[in-house]
């Protein structure tokens, strides 16, 4: 894989002039790798601090820890923690040729009032490669290291975007906490309420930077894994209520009701907003017009206003907002996919007949008949998991469809991959907290703070057909619940709106 693919995954982090540009790049715990690496990690939650959001706008940017080399005690710096970047990066210049060298780090509880702050895991005998880096968000901030995918896929890695600070202290806090393995099975996380989203890694291959020598002392290409994560999205579907009760009665009609826009995006919590081609946000907008919704807000005009620590300039971006983006995994199977935005309406209807089964069972409704198992028609077809962020104000940062950075990107997913529309932020993920398990799957399970309002985060699990009337399923953060004891005719069903207890 040196040639095309090599030279994408060498832009898609950033190593290049060479190649192109450079670009986007348990208890307690020691772990080997089998190549001399080691690491040590408490059972403690590694607090992290949040860079800005870039272009002067409110809100945490990416996701940075603080982090100090082992052989400068007591000297600090930032290191992004970066989900989209697929190596871990020095700050540095390049010493000739681009190489690896074996070194190691140590990460620290950011904004501990304690000195020195606890130190939380130490990293040794790992493979890093040195770059220069550029500020994250806007000019204040200059990271001294990325903490890239490449040691992430070694643990179940849990998220917290937006939770409460400890001891009380005002404001939100982040943390990052490093498992081994996660056991549970997907039955038991859904009826827990998780919406487990499964995924494939993409990217990697052999690049044109060299490696770690062998067991002879001789040095080939550097050879990265797959780490890129695609989220399947739906974005600026309708707001939603499960007391909606839209009909849904022919088959090809779950199509036609679908609202929103589907698109791949890469998570990077190594950037601040969500980033949209232009394409893509034209898309957003000519759907909202069609929903009769309020329109999308005009771009602010493109400047060198987005600042990725691993691309040498910055990109020339224009600036809006949009109201929800929900991450929707793939239920109806590869070879029936019908995009994203219909399986998240199914999933929706699904949930007005659970609403409606726990608060008003005298109604007796049934899946809508456009939710049919095609196979079986008397049965209805699982629901997918899904997670939605809204409160209308997710910023984004609009950059052409032939921005170098974003075809890099791009280059390093395909052809294994879908085409990339853009990216998720950590700024633009809120309340939410994900568990990356890259050992199990991989997959992500997410979740949302509890005191977080349905309207700015939502995680609905996979809700799955009961087998008869006597079983039951937790789905929708709803009590238990079995099937309708009856069902109304599908014509009452399709010709009016069902009944309300409210």
């Amino acid at each position: 894989m040196t040639g095309r693919a090599g030279a994408a995954t060498l832009a898609g982090l950033g190593l290049g002039a060479a190649v192109a540009r450079l670009a986007a790049v348990a208890s307690l715990a020691v772990v080997g790798c089998g190549d001399g690496s080691s690491a040590y990690i408490d059972s403690y939650p590694i607090s992290l601090a949040r860079a800005p959001m870039g272009n002067g706008l409110p809100g945490d940017g990416a996701l940075y820890a603080l982090a100090g080399d082992p052989d400068t005690p007591g000297v600090t710096y930032p290191m992004i923690v970066d989900t989209g970047s697929p190596i871990t990066v020095r700050a540095g210049d390049v010493p000739g040729t681009l190489s690896t060298f074996i070194g190691g780090f140590d990460l620290y509880a950011a904004g501990s009032p304690l000195s020195p702050p606890p130190m939380r895991a130490s990293f040794r005998g790992e493979e890093l490669i040195r770059l220069p880096l550029q500020p994250a968000g806007d000019t204040t901030l200059v990271p001294g290291g990325i903490f890239g995918g490449d040691l992430l896929r070694g643990y179940s890695v849990a998220f917290r975007f937006g939770g409460a600070c400890p001891d009380g202290a005002p404001g939100l806090c982040s943390s990052m906490t490093f498992w081994p393995h996660l056991a549970a099975d997907e039955g038991f996380l859904e009826d827990a309420g998780y919406a487990v989203y499964r995924f494939s890694l993409y990217g990697g291959g052999e690049v044109t930077a060299q490696g770690r020598p062998d067991f002879l002392g001789i040095t080939g290409p550097l050879v990265l894994p797959p780490t890129r994560i695609v989220l399947r999205t739906c974005a600026a579907a309708a707001p939603f209520a499960p007391t909606d009760a839209v009909p849904c009665c022919q088959t090809g009609d779950d199509v036609k009701l679908a609202t929103g826009v589907n698109l791949a995006l890469l998570l990077a919590t190594g950037m601040g907003p969500a980033v949209l081609s232009e394409s893509a946000y034209a898309r957003l907008v000519a759907e909202t017009t069609r929903q009769g919704a309020p329109p999308l807000p005009t771009p602010s005009p493109p400047t060198p206003s987005l600042y990725v620590p691993s691309w040498p300039t910055p990109i020339a971006a224009g600036w809006a907002t949009i109201p929800r983006l929900a991450f929707v995994d793939l239920e109806a199977g590869a070879a029936a996919d019908p995009g994203a935005c219909v399986e998240l309406g199914r999933a929706r209807r699904t949930e007005q007949i659970s609403y409606q089964t726990v608060t008003c069972p005298g109604n007796g409704l049934c899946f809508q008949p456009c939710d049919a198992d095609p196979r079986q028609p008397d049965l209805a077809q699982s629901s997918a998991a899904y997670f939605e962020l809204g409160g209308g104000q997710i910023p984004v940062a609009i950059v052409a469809d032939d921005e170098p950075f974003l075809q890099a990107l791009r280059l390093d997913v395909l052809p294994e991959g879908p085409e990339l529309d853009g990216l998720v932020g950590a700024g633009t993920l809120g309340r939410a907290r994900v568990e990356i398990d890259y050992l199990s799957g991989p997959r992500a399970l997410f979740s949302c703070e509890p005191e977080a309002p349905r309207e700015e985060c939502w995680a609905a699990s996979r809700c799955p057909r009961l087998p008869d009337a006597t079983s039951v399923h937790y789905c929708f953060n709803l009590p238990a619940h079995r099937l309708a004891t009856t069902c109304a005719p599908e014509s009452t069903i399709c010709s009016m709106t069902p009944p309300s207890c409210m």
